[in-house]
């Protein structure tokens, strides 16, 4: 994971200004990032942690006063890269008049995400028994609700017959559900299964909305 030189507030006691201490930061959170990938989750504290990291515990308390804190700041930048993933796709697929296409290609980006970054499966789970089944909090996804909402607010996409900002609301969490769903599967087979279903939802639920192709249509 890669360091942040932002000065985005952070779910810390107080946001770093320092490099030496964001730097800091950053290898906290790489270090539980690889617990994750490499133990179950229910494994993870802060001792381990720190032992990975080469800190004193003293120091993740220094800017983490729970490992809930932790661990949102680690869910916080995952929601960060997949919602950079989905306005790309959003963007780049823009002429495309599939629906279901271009849901597809969108929502792959979970699927990649998960075999790229093998911690955020055991995050997901892992916040989900600390917090119940939704994945990322609200406003980590404000910024992609934002977004889809002005896109429909001002027509695009053939956006009709809806609030442009609940609909955006409900397919955000509709995605989010699912992506629990898939990361608690054993199997790649389940969790493609999963992941279809996820296409399939959306689909029909934006299909409200959103004006399809005549071929499509037909």
């Amino acid at each position: 994971m890669a360091s942040s030189e932002t000065d985005t507030p952070m779910h810390t006691r107080a946001t770093p200004k320092q490099a030496r201490a964001r730097q800091r930061v950053a290898d906290i959170l790489d270090a539980a990032a690889a617990l994750l990938a490499e133990r179950p989750p229910g494994d993870l504290n802060t001792s381990l942690i720190a032992e990975r990291a080469g800190v004193p515990v003293s120091s993740i308390y220094r800017y983490f006063p729970t490992l809930r804190d932790l661990l949102d700041e680690l869910s916080a930048r995952a929601a960060g890269d997949l919602r950079h993933h989905f306005m790309e796709t959003i963007a780049a697929t823009e002429s495309e008049p599939d629906l279901v296409l271009r849901i597809r290609r969108t929502l792959e980006g979970i699927r990649v995400f998960m075999a790229e970054h093998p911690y955020y499966r055991g995050l997901l789970l892992l916040l989900a028994s600390l917090r119940g089944v939704q994945s990322v909090e609200d406003d980590d996804n404000a910024e992609l609700v934002g977004f889809l909402a002005d896109r429909w607010a001002r027509g695009l996409d053939g956006f009709t017959g809806g609030d442009p900002q609940v609909v955006a609301t409900t397919a955000v969490q509709i995605a989010l559900t699912l992506e629990d769903r898939m990361a608690r599967q054993a199997t790649p087979a389940l969790e493609a299964q999963y992941h279809e279903e996820m296409v399939r939802a959306l689909d029909a639920y934006l299909s409200l909305y959103l004006r399809r192709s005549p071929a499509e249509e037909s």
